[in-house]
């Protein structure tokens, strides 16, 4: 995956829709790492060269700072170590997204393949785990985001009508066509991402 191919995707919404910061300095990457006490991996350092962070049009991509405080991962970091860290948040955990209802997507540095490259992992607060891997490294994570805006979004911005899940006091059902193909659909994720199965079916040791 490459920052020209998330480009690429991004390139489906109309201008305004997508809000991308200019690009982090080396020193201000380099002061998050050591504010933090990790290392970024090289796919991270490479977007933030390209963008510190923004919107996909709803979904925050978290920088570092100076940026906004919403947007700052070495901040929202910092305060879930503080809060969390005796309930299952792990040191080696970096935000970098959420996903707008309270649950955050994180950089799982404690796990790296022959690259250096790390997951991406949903951070569940409702339960203080990582209950999924989305990801195997930061860029497939921004593609993915892009993909799942585009499904739920048209070009300007405005959500496309999609099935209803139906909720009744004994089931749920869920149609495919109601679900975005990112983290309900895995052979099209593999399909997108190979490199994710390493890490897919191994949530339990992330924790």
């Amino acid at each position: 995956m490459t920052v020209e191919r998330v480009r690429q995707a991004l390139e489906y919404f109309e201008p305004g829709v997508v809000r991308l910061n200019p690009p982090a300095r080396p020193r201000e990457v380099t002061r998050s790492e050591v504010v933090l006490g990790v290392s970024f991996p090289p796919a991270f350092r490479q977007a933030l060269s390209e963008f510190n962070g923004g919107y996909v049009v709803d979904r925050p991509v978290f920088g570092v700072p100076p940026v906004h405080s919403a947007l700052d991962l070495v901040r929202g970091t910092r305060q879930a170590r503080h809060l969390w860290g005796a309930l299952g948040w792990s040191e080696a955990y970096v935000q970098v997204g959420s996903d707008g209802c309270g649950n955050l997507f994180v950089l799982l540095l404690d796990r790296q393949d022959e690259h250096g490259e790390s997951p991406v992992g949903f951070f569940d607060t409702g339960c203080m785990e990582v209950t999924e891997v989305v990801a195997s490294t930061y860029l497939h994570f921004l593609w993915f985001l892009a993909q799942d805006a585009k499904w739920e979004y048209a070009p300007d911005g405005r959500p496309i009508p999609r099935e209803a899940v139906v909720w009744t006091t004994e089931t749920v059902v869920v149609r495919p066509t109601a679900l975005s193909p990112w983290r309900f659909n895995e052979a099209w994720m593999f399909a997108h991402d190979p490199v994710l199965a390493r890490w897919r079916g191994s949530v339990k040791s992330l924790v």
